[in-house]
């Protein structure tokens, strides 16, 4: 197998690997009443979960913290591609909100 991952084969056996791995998923989640939505993630941890703009630079992998000039959001860029992910699942409007402070009456 070590070789074949090296050969002209490799990419057929990566996409085959996915591939089952995608049914697995899909399967344990029909099975416990869930389902399974595949995303394209490109892109998600460039724009702004806040406010939908892309930057003006592209962040590079280094870049671990996402701030916004546009509407000053500042988050984990891992916490920005979830949040956008979730909007491309679910439709704008929805993502991570933050804890409702409770005020003793």
């Amino acid at each position: 197998m070590e070789a074949l991952k090296r050969s002209f084969l490799a990419r057929s056996i990566h996409d085959a690997a996915w591939t089952q791995l995608r049914d697995m998923l899909t399967y344990k989640a029909a099975s416990a009443g869930g389902s399974v939505v595949l995303v394209d993630p490109r892109g998600t941890t460039q724009r702004c979960s806040g406010c939908g703009c892309d930057p003006d630079r592209p962040k590079t992998l280094g870049e671990r913290v996402h701030g916004c000039d546009g509407c000053g959001l500042v988050l984990d860029r891992d916490v920005n591609a979830a949040r956008n992910v979730l909007q491309l699942v679910k439709g704008p409007g929805t993502g991570l909100r933050p804890r409702s402070v409770r005020v003793a009456a």
